[in-house]
């Protein structure tokens, strides 16, 4: 909501600031949907970035935005949006 406030055309970053493993990210997928993911291991390719995480400086600037929610949490909120779409 915060983003539909005037400030031009502008790239916007929003994420938590933190980088997290996907594993880590599998793991949480995993817990809150109750299911084990079927992992298929295949060699880096070279266009993939090794790490990357969003820089909120923009957000908190143009639209005093900080991230409130963590990744386990965000998880868990998403997994329960899926499940009561409809």
């Amino acid at each position: 909501m915060k983003a539909l406030k005037k400030v031009g055309f502008e790239i916007i970053n929003l994420g938590g600031n933190k980088p997290h493993r996907l594993d880590e990210m599998i793991s949480l997928i995993e817990k809150h949907t109750g299911k084990k993911a079927k992992i298929v291991n295949k060699p880096f390719h070279k266009a993939d970035m090794m790490a990357t995480w969003a820089n909120t400086d923009k957000a908190a600037l143009l639209l005093d935005w900080q991230p409130k929610v963590g990744l386990d949490e965000g998880i868990k909120q998403c997994v329960e949006w899926w499940r009561n779409r409809g």
